[in-house]
């Protein structure tokens, strides 16, 4: 029998068993008396031994002997150790495995993810990287090395992984790599796909040729800072991060996140703001038109680290 994984959606979330396919028909024959399916969930209460289920059950030892020869052959129950018992060995057994299950043909149904359901907004605000439940496209990242105008090194870029735990509650990865350096992405041309871009214009060099797109952009002239041509407001704050998303200027069809700040500090608030506190930051999202909200990270419980968000515009 083949190892499966099943999902099961309760009130609680999503949970996992360990499943066995039954690949024979005969199998099945080993559990077509109640009595039979009574004795496989007595043992998977807990490993023991036929004896000890025959006086729970209040049946016959031989009854019990019997059935548990026949799980046994079919593949349902196993020895998982052996005790002595009144001077005799006792053979203790479990299910060999949490669940059992018999798949049809076909290809089944695309599911994102078994983690944590995230709020519909934040699904909404991230719809087109979703292929079938697939993710589509790429998470951009400032290169490690000196680069672009600035020969700056990103140092935002290792709190992607933190984005990458996130998407991987809603969508299934697709074959490769999904992160892809600035450089690389600057190279190859930044129409190709849909884009979530990680880190502001000193460190992600595609983030700065999408600045002057950008309705909440970065200006350098005097002091790094960010300027909403929405409110007129000017941002110096290194806490302060922006979440964006718009239509890609240099394809329509394609759509480009943006979650950056003038510092590192900004970055990271504003991916703790999709990831942790997508629900409110997202509140008022319009599919149809871009989206811009600035945030500001604050570190609540004093530990030194960004642990929250507040909302600027």
């Amino acid at each position: 029998m083949t190892r499966r994984l099943l999902l099961e959606d309760g009130a609680d979330g999503m949970t996992a068993r360990d499943a066995l396919l039954v690949d024979q028909p005969s199998r099945m024959s080993a559990l077509s008396s109640p009595l039979a399916w009574r004795i496989l969930q007595e043992f998977a209460r807990a490993p023991t031994y036929p004896g000890a289920v025959a006086e729970r059950l209040k049946v016959h030892e031989q009854k019990v002997y019997y059935h548990v020869h026949r799980l046994e052959a079919a593949g349902f129950l196993r020895v998982v150790r052996t005790e002595t018992r009144q001077g005799a060995a006792a053979r203790i057994l479990a299910p060999t495995s949490e669940a059992f299950a018999v798949a049809l043909r076909g290809r089944g149904s695309p599911f994102a993810s078994p983690g944590i359901p995230a709020p519909e907004v934040v699904r909404s605000f991230l719809q087109e990287f979703s292929h079938d439940g697939q993710f589509a496209g790429s998470i951009v990242v400032g290169s490690p090395y000196q680069h672009g105008p600035f020969l700056t090194t990103a140092r935002d870029s290792p709190y992607a992984v933190q984005l990458g735990f996130f998407l991987g509650r809603l969508f299934r990865p697709p074959r490769g790599f999904v992160v892809k350096l600035d450089t690389e992405v600057k190279a190859a041309g930044a129409d190709k796909e849909n884009m979530i871009l990680v880190g502001g214009p000193i460190v992600n060099i595609v983030t700065l040729d999408l600045n002057p797109h950008l309705a909440v952009n970065f200006d350098w002239k005097q002091v790094w800072r960010m300027e909403s041509s929405r409110t007129r407001r000017v941002y110096t704050d290194e806490h302060v991060g922006l979440v964006a998303k718009l239509r890609n200027p240099w394809n329509p069809s394609k759509v480009v996140v943006v979650l950056s700040g003038t510092h590192y500090a900004g970055t990271t608030a504003a991916i703790l703001a999709l990831t942790e506190f997508g629900e409110d930051v997202l509140d008022g999202h319009d599919p149809e038109t871009d989206f811009y909200r600035v945030v500001a990270g604050q570190d609540k419980d004093g530990d030194g680290r960004i642990d929250a968000v507040s909302i600027l515009e």
